[in-house]
Formats: structure tokens, C-alpha cells, sequence
């Protein structure tokens, strides 16, 4: 379905039972939707569920950049108005988590459980000299560049060699999406900074990090578990940046508890 909020024509899919409670989720960059099909699958018995490409991904159009990870989190608002959704659990994953915790500096109250996976707070260490490269090289040679390197960095070793399918999924992911996309997505990436206002978010919060994830590694999630109040860290072994497709059995073990703890405490 197509939802127009801040301006944009989002692609969108919702699944679940009316009046159940919401869940929204965030992709990663250079996905789309059915990068959570597996928690979908498993959860729109008991949720509504939102899910929506993200601006310049995938159908969805994409305002003239540069964008900021705050103008993402204004995107959910403004789709979450639209729906006329008062508060939803959010699960991001990677941008989507970054642009979560925009969501949740910026508009607390419309959250209610929290779940950021295999994201980070700050732009420093590999993320920052990798990410740059990258912006130049898709503004130069467009996405085919990424089609071919960026599963080697998403999974690791074992599952590229046992699981060729789910690598040829994620490229087929990448190849969906637009260069323009990216490259605003990604700038909005190398402005990210939030790591000194973590301390702020006071939301039922858990992190998920895969074990093995290059771009944004376990210690950083951990630093931010740190200074996060009232947050759970889940580290998942062996997973690397896309957890919740290379090990969703474990991923889902984390989340799902999660998700029915504050169901549970809040009725």
C-alpha cells in the first residue's frame, strides 16, 4: 500500500489484527520491507504491524537531500499520524535504529517498547572511514559497486559459504533501491551524533548486536547499553550485521520476550 505523510509517498505494509497493539519496524539501508519478514511471520498474530521502505528506497519517493537522521524520524511521526497511531513498539535495525534514536530523543511519548539492533550513537572508528568511500563510490559508479561488496561485510564467513541464497537475497535488496537514496541516507549517517544524549532515552529499551557485525560492532552496542537507562543487551553469536535474517532464531528469542514483557506489565 502507498501512505503519503511529510510530503512523501511511502511504501507500506501492515499486517496483523486491528486493535492489537502496534509495532513498527525500521530497515537497515539499501533494504526494503521483507528484510523482517521472518518476524512477521512469527508476530501478526498478537501485533499490527507497520513496516515502510524508507525514503528513497524501493518505490518510496525521495525529497531533494541532504536529509538528516531527524527528518527520518519526522517520517515515522508523520506516517504514525496518518494512521492515526498514538504509540507503537519500534524495532530499528542499522539506519533504522539510528533514526530510532532520533524517535526517541525527539518524540518519547509515542513510543513504547524500544529495540535498536546492530545500529550505533556516533560516527567514529571503521564506521567513519568505511561510509565516505562508499558515498563516493555509488555517486560515481551508482549501486552495482554495493551489490557486490556489501553481503561481504553484512554476513559473515560461514553463512556466505552455507547460505549462498540468503547473500543473493541481500543483493537483490541493494539492487531495489536508488543511488540517491543511499548517498541521502548515508549523509545523514556521517552526521549521526548522539552518543552524549543516550543518558536522555528512558524508554524499555533493548539493544541486539550480532556477534560477528563489522560495521557497527559489539562494543559500541555495549557503550551504548551502558548509557542507556533501563536497557537490556543482547549479543547474538554467530550473526553479523543482519541479525535478524542470518540468525533470526536467535534474534527472535531476544526480541519476542522483550516485546511481551511490557505487553504484560502495561495490562
Amino acid at each position: 500500500m502507498q501512505v503519503t505523510a511529510n510530503g512523501i509517498d511511502f511504501v507500506c505494509q501492515i499486517d496483523g489484527p486491528e486493535g492489537a497493539p502496534w509495532l513498527t519496524f525500521s530497515n537497515s539501508l539499501n533494504t526494503n520491507v521483507s528484510l523482517w519478514d521472518e518476524q512477521v511471520a512469527l508476530l501478526s498474530d498478537r501485533y499490527r504491524i507497520l513496516r515502510y521502505n524508507t525514503r528513497g528506497h524501493d518505490g518510496t519517493g525521495a525529497p531533494p537531500g541532504p536529509w538528516d537522521l531527524e527528518d527520518l524520524a519526522s517520517d515515522i511521526v508523520a506516517l504514525w499520524d496518518e494512521l492515526h497511531i498514538a504509540t507503537s513498539h519500534f524495532v530499528g535495525l542499522s539506519i533504522g535504529g539510528m533514526t530510532g534514536q532520533a524517535l526517541a530523543l525527539g518524540w518519547p511519548e509515542r513510543i513504547n517498547a524500544f529495540v535498536l539492533a546492530d545500529t550505533r550513537a556516533d560516527f567514529t572508528g571503521e564506521f567513519a572511514a568505511t561510509v565516505p568511500g562508499m558515498i563516493e563510490s555509488v555517486a560515481r559508479d551508482g549501486l552495482d559497486s554495493l551489490v557486490e561488496v556489501m553481503p561481504l561485510r553484512w554476513f559473515t564467513d560461514n553463512v556466505r559459504a552455507a547460505q549462498p541464497d540468503l547473500v543473493e537475497r541481500a543483493r537483490r535488496l541493494i539492487a531495489s533501491n536508488t543511488a540517491d537514496g543511499y548517498i541521502a541516507c548515508a549523509g545523514a549517517m556521517t552526521r549521526l551524533n548522539y552518543i552524549e544524549r543516550l543518558h536522555e532515552i528512558n524508554l524499555h529499551t533493548l539493544l541486539i548486536c550480532g556477534a560477528q557485525d563489522l560495521g557497527t560492532p559489539p562494543a559500541g552496542m555495549r557503550e551504548m547499553a551502558a548509557r542507556i537507562p533501563n536497557a537490556t543487551y543482547v549479543e547474538i553469536d554467530p550473526a553479523g550485521h543482519l541479525s535478524n535474517i542470518e540468525n533470526p532464531a536467535a534474534f527472535n528469542a531476544a526480541l519476542f520476550p522483550f516485546l511481551d514483557s511490557f505487553d504484560r506489565a502495561t495490562t
